[in-house]
């Protein structure tokens, strides 16, 4: 075989097996970019359940915490009722011991009124004899009052002050009326005249006659002539007719004129 020939098909061979080389590193190459893609896949596959599973870790968490807070406010709104609670009872307890003292007291005022009544009704009996009729009849109301049940005990115990208020009154100021007097055997009218609780007067109209109340004998007395322009002068002012001034009386005592 000529040398030439036998060069060419040398070359020939070679190209064949670089041919082959290459088709052979091609394949390896493409297998090998093939694993490439596949791990990336698998990485990015694996990667997209882990941000999957930190994303419901996270959740999970949250709601966990979500959960642990409403059971520690859950824990302090309990404590906040039980302690509520408490409270309500210890009123209740004070309540109920304001009650039974309520009805104890209650127990005990109600005969206490009663007697308080009774004194004064014999108060204004002993006093002196000014306006006893309507003072009589008003301390008679006063007892028909406090029988009647549906009157509350603050209620009656209200009526008896304002009575002791009316009576007390009378001792701090003076008065005037016209009214008839039965004196010396006779029916007389008069004017009477009451200071404070200290004394009390008549003068007839015409102002000829005085008198005063005597406590020790229980009865009207007359008084000295003489004393009939002061008494006079002291029921004008007591009928608001002149300027108050000094009141030049007598002060009767036990037994007699002062």
């Amino acid at each position: 075989m000529p040398l030439f020939e036998s060069t060419r098909l040398a070359r020939a061979a070679g190209s064949l097996a670089l041919l082959l080389c290459l088709d052979a590193g091609a394949a390896e190459l493409k297998d090998s970019l093939g694993v490439v893609a596949a791990t990336n896949d698998s990485a990015a596959a694996s990667q997209q359940k882990i941000d999957q599973l930190s994303r419901e870790t996270r959740n999970m968490l949250e709601e966990y915490r979500k959960l642990l807070d409403g059971s520690e406010y859950q824990a302090a709104y309990t404590r906040e009722l039980e302690e509520l609670q408490r409270a309500q009872e210890e009123r209740l307890d004070e309540l109920r011991e304001q009650i039974a003292q309520a009805r104890i007291t209650q127990q005990r005022i109600v005969p206490l009124m009663r007697s308080m009544a009774d004194a004064l009704e014999q108060f204004v009996a002993l006093d002196m004899p000014f306006h006893q009729t309507e003072r009589i009849n008003a301390v008679l109301d006063l007892k028909a009052r406090l029988r009647r049940p549906e009157l509350s005990v603050t209620a009656k115990f209200r009526l008896l002050l304002e009575a002791y208020q009316l009576e007390q009154d009378y001792g701090d100021n003076i008065e005037s009326w016209r009214g008839p007097l039965e004196f010396d055997g006779r029916e007389l009218s008069v004017e009477y005249l009451r200071v404070g609780r200290v004394a009390l007067y008549f003068q007839t109209l015409d102002g000829e006659a005085s008198g005063y109340w005597d406590r020790t004998e229980q009865a009207w007395l007359p008084l000295d002539d003489r004393y009939n322009r002061d008494l006079a002068q002291a029921l004008r002012v007591a009928q608001n007719l002149t300027a108050p001034q000094l009141l030049n009386l007598p002060m009767p005592v036990a037994g007699g004129e002062s």
